[in-house]
């Protein structure tokens, strides 16, 4: 009796081990929750690469690689990277790992199609220097290719010839049509003056983020865009909520726009699904 009494607590105390791991690596992999920044730990590298290869016939493949290393290891590493084809999410890349140091993500996608193609990357970490005191730290990345396939297939980053700088102005063309349309939409939708806000692209936020923010001191500037990327892993990597209580997957929408009001009171993110719909998301700042 006795031992079957030990066995009985041996399996409820295993059950509950059990569930509490994985409720708690769930919360792990699904939240990425903004805390002060730490001013001890840095990024030795974090980086997103982009690169285009013919494969024969009439289509070829880009390759997305991201990558982070932190100068230690840490409670929670994540990375989350978005690709933009034209204008329009075409990719998803989200990894998290535990008392790590190090992340390497890597995806490939055929193409047939000439297209811009825009990468932004949001790099994190969270330590507990102790039981009741969390921080973090930060990190954006980019990076931009151009693929064509006629006359002849080649991709660049900057463009070296005038073949090559009439087709980047007719693909930038086409991606700030397709973001402009959309602004448009999601502005008329909601009644949004854009005369009261300085508005920028999320994938041009790597570069002009302090310039964006300049109304801000820097640790304002950082935390604005911690919470903003902790509202995006929540509302549009993982699934938007339209306004008939279902969740659609954010593919095929086009590159958020980001507009901080002239007042400094709110950031607004507005965006059009792949059906057109049109969704804006605000935070109070």
């Amino acid at each position: 009796m006795k031992i079957q009494l030990k066995y009985t607590v041996l399996l409820v105390l295993t059950t509950i081990f059990v569930i509490l791991y994985f409720s708690q690596n769930e919360q792990a992999e699904e939240t990425i929750t903004y805390f002060p920044i730490d001013s001890s730990l840095h990024f030795e590298h974090a980086s997103t690469q982009l690169t285009a290869k013919e494969n024969g016939g009439d289509s070829y493949s880009v390759t997305w690689r991201v990558n982070s290393a932190l100068d230690r290891p840490a409670y929670l590493r994540q990375d989350v990277s978005l690709l933009y084809t034209n204008g329009k999410l075409t990719g998803a890349l989200k990894n998290w790992r535990q008392n790590k140091q190090e992340l390497s993500q890597k995806a490939k996608a055929k193409e047939r199609e000439s297209g811009r193609y825009d990468a932004v990357t949001f790099h994190y970490a969270e330590v507990h220097p102790s039981e009741t005191i969390f921080t973090s730290a930060q990190q954006l990345s980019k990076d931009k290719i151009y693929a064509v396939t006629t006359p002849s297939f080649q991709y660049f980053h900057r463009p070296l010839s005038e073949e090559q700088i009439e087709w980047k102005k007719t693909l930038d063309s086409l991606t700030a049509q397709t973001v402009q349309d959309g602004l448009e939409k999601v502005s008329q939708a909601y009644h949004i003056n854009l005369n009261h806000y300085n508005i920028i692209s999320l994938t041009d936020l790597p570069a002009k983020k302090n310039q964006w923010l300049s109304a801000f001191p820097s640790f304002k500037r950082e935390e604005i865009v911690g919470k903003l990327w902790e509202g995006l892993y929540k509302n549009y990597v993982l699934g938007i909520k339209k306004e008939d209580g279902s969740t659609v997957n954010a593919q095929g929408s086009t590159i958020p726009l980001l507009l901080m009001a002239q007042n400094q009171r709110e950031l607004l993110v507005l965006f059009t699904l792949k059906d057109g719909t049109p969704i804006m998301l605000s935070q109070k700042l």
